[in-house]
Parts: C-alpha cells; structure tokens; sequence
C-alpha cells in the first residue's frame, strides 16, 4: 500500500517523457492525452496542487485505466503508477458515484460466491443469455458453485513434493476443469495437490474499485488459509491471483505467503519427459500481470516447446482488454483492443492461441472465434498425462482437518 505522502512524491515524480504512452492500452483505443499514465498523473498533480476539483470526468480518467502494468515496467523513472492509481481510487471513490452499485454488490457478491449463485440460480440462465447478447460474456459461457465442496487433497501413488493451489474465482465458478488439469499434471510430476474450500476472492476487485479495507480483509483470510499449510508452494493458474498474493499481501496486510509461484515457473525445470508430442503452432498470448510484474515471457514458451509445440511469435504483443471492471464500463473500447490483440494472434497463422491467464481466455473468447483458445495447463495435461490418468488417491477434509492433515502427510 502506498500512503499519501509516497503517492504525492510518486505524481510529482512524473517528468512527462511519454515512455509509457506507447505502451498503454486505453491510449490506443481512445486517443486521448488523458488516457495515458502520464496524462493521468497530470490530472493528479492538478488535483493535489487544488487547480481541478473531484468529479465525474476526472474519475473517468482514472478508472478508464486497466491497471496493466505496462506503464509501471516501461517507467524509467520506476514509478509505481501502478498503486498511484490504486491509493487515487481509495481517495476518489466517494466521489465517484458511476461505481457505486458494483462496490455494493462485490461486497455481497464475494463475501459468499456460492451463495450469490444460488441466489441468481433462478435467473442464471435468462441472465447469462442476456449478458451474452450484450457481449459481456462469451458464447457458451456460464457461471457455476465452486466444485470443491471441502477441501480436496489429490494424492499420487508416489509423493516427492506438496502443494497449495489458490484456485481464484475465474477458475473457480467459470473454468473449473482446470483444476482437474493442473491436478492431473501435477500429480503425474509426483506433487500432492490441495485445493483449500475456504479460500476466498484475491482481493484485487476491491482494490480497482478503491476498497482497499475491504481488499486487506479478504488477505487477512487467504493468508490464515495457505500460511497453515505445510506445502512446497502456492500455485495458481492465474498470474494476477499471483501478484495479489506475492507482491500485494505484503503491503497490504504486512504478512507474506512463503513460495507463490505462477505454474510455468514452478514447472520450468520439472517438465523433461512428454508422454506425447504435440505437433500444432502455437501463439502464446502474453497475460499483461505475468510479463509486467511477475517478469516471466519465457518459460511458458519454454514448456510449449518441450511439448512439441512450434510456437509462432505475433508481430506485437498486446493486452487483449479485459482489465477486470474495464470491459464493463468502458466496453468500446475494450472492443477495439480485443480487435486489435486477436488480429496480431490470427496473423501468425498458428493453429491455437495459449495463454496462462482465465481472464484472457474469458476476453479472447469473445472475440477470437477462429481458433481455439487454450490455458497452458490444458496442453501440458495433453502431453504429460494418459488418457486414463486420474489421481491415485483424491479425498476430502473438512476445514478444521485441514491443518492436521498438512502436517500429516506434508
């Protein structure tokens, strides 16, 4: 977290060299001065030296912004824009009033995800068919309960390791079936895998909406659940969950989970026999989180390749627009930068994008409808696994067993 005499040094940092304008995203689907990072510092300098005032069009600035990280990894200057504009959010958002009704319904929504579902259970269909034609959701696309019901340990016949995997809520109630996946690899590798039930939201919705108490309740709770665990790593199939965990809980909570890692680097130096060589070209889709902050764009490519993949490189590498809430409220322009991001995978000529984040894939999907969209795991499941694999033993814990059992078996 920063506090607010580190954000008034922060905007006051900014030397307008425009590094960043040619990397952002919004600037490149508005146009606009304003909707670069140095433009939005501009407007926080102003507001801090009193000469604008707080109000609609400057909170469309500041949240027109998809919190990529671009900006942040191009900075010479090695401003964190990233948390300015988080710490602006939590000093905006009372004037913000366009947010309003999604702070209230994240607080109720993500307090208790299964429930809320059960709730809309009734309307999920109506609803979902409703979001999809406003190409909010993509085609076929649902919401479901979270599949663990208790917390699931997958148990292989011969154990050198053990790991927590932080499911995340886009896995959780849209992908599920990559955690079997991400089991299914992992137990072939001879890792123990657990799947915590009480794991809740990362937090990091509250934190683009400037919740930031609410977003260090929701640390305080995952960190009670993964630090009890006696495990080799925390794994997560999605490198924002591994930022929130890795760099933000820290800052937010002043606590730090030992060992979160995303998978294509817990994997890259234990994937050296394939079970079967997958002969495609492949177009890895870099996840924004994953390159800008977690600093990985080879071992991805890397594990593709041990596969038998030939993995094709696009012309330019792109953010493909979702950026959480973004593709909600500014929706135009999250359109034109999915445009922009599946033309350059479709002109490699590949047979199948990759990518290792659940939210790209949710994005590209509604757009990139000419050739699948897979997660890295489900290709590595494909070349590590057989057919027939399952996990040799998978059992469930009760929360209250889940402490004995990690000291049991860990």
């Amino acid at each position: 977290m920063m506090n607010d005499k580190e954000f008034l040094s922060a905007i006051s940092l900014c030397v307008r060299c425009g590094g960043c304008k040619a990397q952002c995203p919004s600037f490149d689907a508005a146009h606009q001065e304003t909707h670069t990072a140095r433009g939005r510092l501009k407007l926080l300098k102003s507001l801090a030296d009193r000469q604008v005032k707080p109000g609609v069009k400057l909170n469309d600035k500041l949240f027109s912004c998809l919190m990529c990280g671009n900006c942040t990894a191009a900075c010479p200057l090695n401003i964190d824009i990233n948390e300015v504009f988080y710490h602006a959010r939590g000093l905006l958002k009372e004037t913000d009033s366009r947010h309003s009704t999604l702070r209230v319904l994240a607080k109720l929504a993500f307090k208790n995800t299964d429930m809320t579902l059960k709730v809309i259970k009734p309307f999920q269909k109506i609803l979902e068919k409703k979001l999809i034609d406003m190409r909010f959701l993509p085609q076929k696309m649902g919401l479901i309960e979270n599949p663990f019901k208790k917390t699931e340990v997958f148990r292989p016949a011969e154990k050198i390791g053990r790991v927590a995997v932080f499911s995340g809520c886009s896995v959780k109630h849209i992908y599920p079936e990559l955690s079997y996946s991400l089991a299914a690899v992992l137990n072939a590798l001879k890792y123990e895998v657990v799947f915590p039930h009480s794991e809740v939201c990362c937090g990091v919705p509250f934190r683009a909406l400037g919740m930031e108490s609410d977003a260090r309740s929701y640390a305080e709770k995952n960190y009670e659940v993964f630090s009890r665990l006696k495990v080799d790593a925390i794994l997560s199939l999605c490198p924002t969950c591994v930022v929130v965990l890795k760099n933000y809980y820290p800052k937010l909570i002043g606590k730090e989970l030992n060992n979160v890692c995303d998978i294509s680097t817990f994997l890259k130096d234990k994937v050296n026999i394939t079970k079967k060589q997958i002969k495609l070209k492949v177009t890895f889709h870099d996840p924004c989180h994953q390159k800008n902050f977690l600093k990985n764009t080879t071992e991805s490519r890397t594990l593709l390749t041990q596969c038998g993949a030939e993995v094709i490189e696009p012309k330019r590498h792109m953010c493909c627009g979702f950026g959480g809430t973004y593709s909600f409220f500014h929706k135009d322009a999250s359109e034109r930068i999915l445009a922009a991001s599946s033309a350059q995978l479709l002109h490699t000529g590949c047979d199948v994008v990759v990518t290792s984040c659940p939210n790209c894939i949710f994005q590209l999907s509604k757009g990139l409808t000419e050739r699948p969209i897979l997660h890295l795991i489900e290709v590595l499941e494909e070349s590590l696994c057989t057919e027939d694999a399952v996990p040799t033993e998978m059992f469930q814990l009760d929360d209250a067993a889940t402490e004995q059992d990690s000291g049991a078996v860990s």
